[in-house]
């Protein structure tokens, strides 16, 4: 879409989403959808014009939007053409110029050939930047030099220091389900169900003394919860969730669903329910019979809860040497990356960075993880990292700033061959595919975005004043790009939206280009 100039010679982006709100309302006032062309009762505005109207969408593959196709067959990305760098920039300078991208001078952007790292367009590309989510790009290239992309998390339960006691041991796990874990899955990999079976049938015959009792050890890379840079906004209204070790998957964190204060507690808890549905009498444990309404400290045995329990596990560490009861292992640490870069989950990664970190031999503070990346990224990776500042390693925390050229640098890294650890991560769904998955799955949507869905990837990021995009694009031609572009001081209310949709108009541009 291009734009106009206005009588200040300043261009003009038209409003695209007003429009799409118009309908939107439309649709909600009347009952039926109003198409582009016809009036209120679907009937074409030109009677001169014959058409059929379309079938209603019956199941989600139908509603999607469909796979731009190539001018040529897709083959080898080293097969296609190598854009030129004059049309390319021509192609997309009218989306670069966009208003809605605020000031010139704080938008920024870089296009490379993916497997050379030439650059083709350079905008800005060295400025210090707010980069917002596309952090996390920087903290996924270090995470995988401090852990093995196929190591996994075990949680553990072991035998505490009393009869009947038993301690469930983190392990760097927050995905695990509430049930029975299912293999085949990322999030609910591993099962507190699969560890209360076992850990039964470990103690089948062994004398108790009474209730069993289920004590907590967190002490597997101890840190705070949440950074001392987010602000309690974050948190509480769910933008982020707790950084801990042990964790349900249905407790992360979402936009206005908040994740519990203390995620730990929880899997305490689903571990008591299910150790009692596997038989055992368990000590703290609130039956589902107990009296609605009723406070805990006045209920009696009879009630469902165990004399002297409390409904809190007691953190303890857990005995050396100790006798282990059961355990369960997470999905590989290459698809939980993949998944916390996929859906921009802000805990997940400090998480993994975290722990990476320590594994690395830094320590948990947060200074000292946040430099453990910068330097990863300049030893392991040789990327100039120059005036780079990290804050966090999610990009949440005020204080990032990040050039859209050391970004780009990653990106071609993970892309050319020469780091196959980061190339497994963001081949395995760490970049969203536009238009489908992750946080991508509601962008590329008008009409105009066409031709990159289904062939652009992309990490997204956003902020209050801040939106970035940074990923890789197929050309008409055939050819892989790497793109990284972030606006950072872009208007309020609704430009976040069409700030957006520039940036996705212009990674569309270079997906058509057959420059």
């Amino acid at each position: 879409m291009r734009e106009t100039r206005g009588p200040d010679g300043h261009r003009r982006a038209p409003l695209r989403y007003a429009v799409a709100l118009a309908v939107v309302l439309g649709v909600a006032t009347s009952g039926a959808p109003v198409q582009a062309g016809t009036d209120g009762a679907g009937a074409t505005t030109d009677p001169s014009v014959t058409t059929t109207a379309p079938s209603q969408p019956r199941t989600q593959a139908e509603a999607r939007p469909r796979i731009a196709t190539l001018a040529t067959p897709l083959g080898q990305v080293s097969d296609g053409r190598l854009p030129e760098a004059d049309r390319l920039a021509s192609a997309i300078s009218d989306e670069l110029e966009s208003e809605w991208l605020g000031p010139e001078s704080r938008r920024a952007v870089t296009v490379r050939d993916a497997l050379t790292g030439e650059h083709l367009v350079d905008a800005n590309a060295d400025t210090l930047v707010t980069p917002a989510s596309t952090t996390k790009i920087l903290a996924a290239a270090a995470i995988v030099t401090g852990l093995d992309p196929a190591h996994t998390f075990t949680t553990r339960v072991v035998a505490g220091d009393a009869p009947g006691e038993v301690v469930l041991v983190a392990g760097g796990d927050m995905l695990l389900a509430r049930g029975r874990g299912d293999h085949e899955a990322v999030a609910g990999h591993a099962g507190v169900a699969d560890l209360a079976a076992q850990t039964a049938a470990s103690l089948e015959g062994v004398p108790l003394d009474g209730p069993v009792s289920v004590r907590l050890d967190l002490d597997h890379v101890t840190g705070p919860a949440a950074l001392d840079t987010w602000s309690d906004v974050w948190v509480d209204a769910g933008y982020t969730g707790r950084i801990v070790q042990l964790g349900l998957e249905e407790d992360r964190a979402l936009p206005d669903v908040p994740s519990p204060a203390e995620p730990e507690e929880e899997v305490a808890g689903a571990f008591r329910e299910a150790l009692a549905d596997e038989g055992l009498e368990v000590a703290g444990l609130e039956e589902a019979d107990a009296e609605d309404g009723a406070d805990p400290a006045e209920q009696t045995p009879a009630d469902g809860i165990t004399e002297g329990a409390t409904t809190d596990a007691a953190s303890v560490t857990a005995p050396v040497p100790a006798t282990e009861l059961a355990s369960v292992t997470s999905a590989p640490v290459r698809d939980v990356l993949a998944l916390a870069l996929a859906t921009s989950d802000n805990a997940m990664v400090e998480q993994l960075a975290r722990q990476a970190a320590v594994a690395d031999g830094a320590t948990t503070d947060q200074d000292a993880v946040t430099a453990w990346v910068v330097r990863a990224v300049a030893e392991d990776y040789g990327v100039d990292v120059t005036g780079v500042e990290i804050a966090d390693t999610s990009g949440l925390s005020d204080g990032t700033r990040i050039p859209v050229g050391v970004v780009a640098d990653l990106l071609v890294a993970g892309a050319d061959g020469s780091h196959p650890h980061l190339q497994g991560v963001l081949a395995a769904g760490g970049l969203p595919i536009a238009g489908y998955t992750g946080t991508l799955s509601t962008r590329f949507h008008l009409p105009v975005h066409e031709e990159a869905i289904g062939t652009a990837r992309a990490k997204t990021g956003s902020l209050p004043g801040v939106t970035s995009l940074a990923g890789t694009v197929v050309t008409r031609d055939g050819r892989l790009l790497v793109y990284a572009a972030t606006a950072d001081r872009i208007g309020e209310d609704g430009a976040v939206i069409e700030a957006r949709s520039a940036l996705d108009e212009l990674v569309a541009q270079l997906a058509r280009c057959g420059c």
